[in-house]
């Protein structure tokens, strides 16, 4: 995670809003994109049941994005 990174999670973590990222998509590079789902304060296992479904229910789950030398 580089210090630019913080600024997406840090308000979360300040506030107890629980926060979850999952893959959501490629690039047309086949990159990955992330979504990140925030679930009300102190709301973790609600998250985290939505943040499964929305895996489980991904067409991508599986993919992964290329490797390079």
């Amino acid at each position: 995670m580089s210090p630019n990174d913080l600024a997406f999670t840090y308000p979360f973590n300040l506030t107890g809003h629980p926060a979850a990222t999952v893959p959501c998509g490629f690039t047309k590079d086949g990159l990955p994109i992330g979504l990140q789902i925030v679930g009300r304060r102190l709301g973790d296992a609600t998250l985290l049941r939505a943040a499964a479904a929305y895996e489980a229910a991904a067409p991508w789950a599986d993919r992964r994005p290329p490797l390079s030398d």
